[in-house]
């Protein structure tokens, strides 16, 4: 089907179109430089429907248990009004499906429309998140890796325009339609001149603007610079993920916190390091400090509780010991995360029996780095930190990177300190995702 482009501005640039996935020629004619719709290139890949629907079932399950105050990565409105509460809205089990779920919220809302936004949508299922990196991972050959990880955002709903209105964010995005029709309006400058960051109501502003259609099968890529809106097509149902690029407006501080914690510890969380640093402050710290001036109004000499934590704290977190090692742990996850944080959380430790056969999983790669006490690994965006010269550790990866497979009996025979060492880097890797289990 050849693309539907509208142009009410001749002015607007063209939409370049391509009929394959050539990275290499996307970065050196489009990247940053103009809209681009791939047709056809995409059918059940990166983001198979079902596995949308799993995905879209754990970010229920994690919007239910949030803790109060803890930032919600799931939105709904209903004829763009925004549920304070979005869990009875979202898919549940019993729906079985995307489409049982779209039954279940047309029946309850006739023609009431409504919209389901997700973020951070990769980081709940490992296997959205692990077939998300595949996909893309030949792009950033070309262009880089995003070192602060690209954002996925679920869209879902028949809304009549995106919630938040025409915008323009900081990312390159990528829109992927998983089922149904999707529309983007676009315009190359802001359309509007009042002083505000998005515009919901846009409708005396249409001239100037583009739009283009998009099926599932296709891949539609803006530039960050773009304004834009994302529109229902006759008031259907509508379901596309979109990827984030950053691209401009980066902050240092973006980074700081990930140097000082393990963000591979936290659970799937638009900003982890946050919860982390969190958890580490002790809670029955007086946040007054009552004597903190004297009656002639001079600060006394020693910082109230909270502050003396928390500087002891920063200098821990900032010894150059710690912070060394921190730097190069993070860079190993961060390649090992592929551009996608925060990665899906470890799963639960499961039993390795001694007659089970292991071998890596298809395609991994632990990525090992030294530093001046330990030896560093990294897998799927998790780490794991081991003193000494991790003998043991190196030769049981050496022994799977070439493709070995072998009982789990066999790769515990040794020495105690040898069992105990194999054991520990095996439930690493099972937890992490990076171990297959064989049948006989």
């Amino acid at each position: 089907m050849s693309a539907d482009l509208r142009m009410t501005d001749p002015q607007a640039p063209d939409l370049h179109i391509r009929e394959s996935l050539d990275w290499a020629a996307f970065v050196r004619d489009d990247w940053d430089r103009r809209p681009v719709l791939f047709k056809g290139v995409a059918h059940g890949r990166p983001f198979a429907l079902d596995e949308v629907f799993r995905s879209a079932l754990a970010a229920t399950a994690r919007s239910r248990r949030r803790l109060p105050g803890e930032p919600d990565n799931s939105l709904v409105t209903l004829d763009r009004l925004q549920q304070l509460d979005p869990t009875p809205w979202m898919p549940r089990r019993e729906d079985g499906s995307m489409a049982g779920y779209r039954q279940r919220m047309l029946g309850a809302l006739g023609e009431r429309r409504y919209a389901l936004v997700i973020s951070a949508f990769h980081s709940y299922r490992f296997a959205l998140w692990r077939s998300e990196r595949e996909f893309f991972a030949p792009l950033w050959r070309h262009a880089g890796l995003p070192i602060t990880g690209a954002i996925t955002t679920l869209f879902h709903g028949n809304y009549e325009s995106t919630p938040v209105g025409v915008h323009r964010d900081r990312f390159a995005t990528f829109m992927i339609p998983v089922e149904g029709r999707k529309r983007m309006r676009f315009w190359t400058a802001r359309p509007w001149a009042d002083a505000v960051s998005t515009l919901p109501d846009y409708r005396g502003h249409l001239a100037g603007s583009f739009v283009v259609e998009a099926e599932p099968g296709d891949v539609l890529y803006w530039p960050a610079d773009y304004y834009h809106v994302g529109e229902s097509i006759g008031g259907g149902v509508a379901t596309s993920v979109n990827l984030g690029v950053p691209r401009t407006e980066h902050r240092p501080v973006y980074e700081l916190e990930d140097l000082l914690v393990d963000i591979g510890q936290a659970d799937a969380l638009i900003d982890p390091s946050a919860q982390l640093l969190r958890a580490l402050m002790r809670d029955d710290v007086p946040v007054n400090a009552r004597d903190a001036i004297d009656a002639d109004g001079v600060l006394a000499e020693q910082l109230p509780l909270a502050l003396a934590q928390a500087w002891r704290l920063s200098a821990q977190l900032t010894d150059p010991r710690a912070l060394a090692a921190r730097i190069g742990a993070l860079s190993l996850q961060r390649l090992s995360a592929g551009g996608f944080e925060p990665v899906p959380p470890r799963r639960r430790a499961r039993a390795l029996t001694p007659a089970q056969r292991i071998a890596l999983s298809t395609g991994e790669r632990v990525l090992q780095r030294r530093d001046r006490y330990a030896w560093q690994f990294a897998i799927n965006g998790h780490g794991l930190r081991v003193q000494g010269d991790a003998a043991i550790e190196r030769a049981l990866l050496a022994r799977m990177h070439g493709g070995e497979t072998a009982r789990v009996s066999e790769l515990l025979r040794g020495t105690a300190a040898h069992r105990r060492a194999a054991i520990a880097l095996l439930e690493w890797l099972d937890q992490c995702h990076g171990l297959r289990r064989l049948r006989d």
